[in-house]
């Protein structure tokens, strides 16, 4: 009888632990899929403003993006597995025909931040942030990479910096809100001409100047503008000086030049002249060696000057000449003003050598016509 009951009592134990064992497997198994299946989002405004991290996935040089966004150009893309994002990523960067670019593109600024540290460290080449949601694209350079991006992803960094338009941006959208595109990497010395190049090619919509290197606009302190100036630049300045004058040669020109249809005033001719006299002259000390010289005067021959900049050079060049007519009742009397000797011999249909004699003599020419000076 206590045999019976004994084993009746073990079975009754093995029966309340497989109970147990099998509930705690259940809870385990409900609780990992409520994870998966859950969306909940990561406050922080200025990462992801709410929006879901997926799982990242990698897609090498494919033709074709993986979100079904149509491409002109097989791109190396970085992609995630939420349908949101495919919506999102259909932006105007489809419509730019890239011709042979082979870019490396970061979807999500947000979930892809380690990748996009880790494999641009040291490198220098030119890089675009594209928004998501409304299609503008900042093209930038620099000769790491990797540092730039760090600072982007460095919140304080981005709030200092308020004055630039692609900053103002990820803090109102977020870095899930953006895709990180290198365009190109390229030797430090190429970085500006071929900066200039993609400026010209997208004009992006968050560069407020589309010139290369420029930091006008910017109010920046001296050790701040001359420490970017040294990461721009690098130890190749004069020959990437040379780069970007050759490359821009003939585009800034007639009516696409910022000054086209602009005129100063006298008083700031004056100005401008002031502070390029004498020392603050550039060409001051210089001598032109027989080459430049020659150059400049075949220049000088083949050049057509209007006829408002002869009488301005007659002003400040030539010689001024009064012709007084002879009169039986007021003896001379004034008939006209010319700028040069040459002006008034064109008027009397002589040569302005003669009028320079008679003016110098004092005779009168022809018993008519006397020439002054005053």
């Amino acid at each position: 009888m206590n045999l019976l009951y004994s084993n009746e009592k073990a079975d009754n134990i093995m029966y309340y632990l497989v109970a147990i064992l099998f509930s705690v497997g259940w809870i385990q198994g409900a609780i990992i899929k409520n994870f998966d299946s859950s969306k909940t989002p990561i406050s922080n405004k200025y990462l992801n403003h709410g929006i879901n991290v997926p799982t990242q996935k990698y897609s090498k040089f494919s033709a074709i993006n993986p979100l079904n966004h149509k491409f002109l150009f097989p791109v190396r893309t970085y992609y995630t597995s939420t349908n949101k994002e495919q919506d999102q990523y259909n932006t105007k960067l489809s419509n730019v025909n890239k011709d042979s670019i082979n870019p490396l593109v970061y979807v999500n600024a947000y979930s892809m931040k380690k990748a996009i540290l880790k494999e641009n460290t040291g490198k220098s080449g030119i890089y675009m942030w594209t928004n998501l949601l409304t299609g503008d694209m900042y093209i930038g350079q620099s000769i790491d990479l990797s540092k730039r991006f760090r600072k982007y992803f460095t919140i304080s960094y981005i709030k200092s910096r308020k004055e630039l338009i692609i900053s103002r941006a990820l803090i109102k959208y977020g870095y899930a809100n953006f895709s990180v595109s290198i365009l190109e990497y390229c030797d430090r010395c190429d970085l500006t001409a071929r900066e200039q190049h993609y400026l010209d090619k997208f004009n992006p919509q968050y560069n407020i100047l589309k010139i290369a290197g420029s930091s006008l606009g910017f109010k920046q302190s001296a050790s701040a503008s001359s420490s970017q100036r040294k990461e721009d630049w690098g130890c190749c300045a004069e020959e990437t000086k040379l780069k970007i004058s050759k490359a821009l040669k003939g585009i800034y020109t007639g009516d696409k030049s910022a000054l086209f249809g602009r005129f100063h005033t006298e008083e700031t001719k004056k100005i401008m002249s002031l502070s390029k006299a004498g020392e603050n002259n550039p060409l001051y000390g210089k001598t032109r060696n027989e080459d430049t010289k020659e150059l400049m005067r075949q220049r000088a021959l083949n050049r057509k000057h209007s006829c408002e900049t002869k009488d301005k050079m007659s002003k400040t060049h030539g010689n001024p000449v009064n012709i007084y007519e002879k009169s039986s009742s007021k003896g001379f009397e004034l008939i006209g003003s010319f700028v040069s000797a040459r002006r008034a011999a064109k008027f009397l249909d002589i040569s302005g050598s003669t009028v320079i004699r008679y003016m110098q003599s004092g005779a009168i020419f022809k018993d008519r016509y006397k020439f002054s000076s005053k």
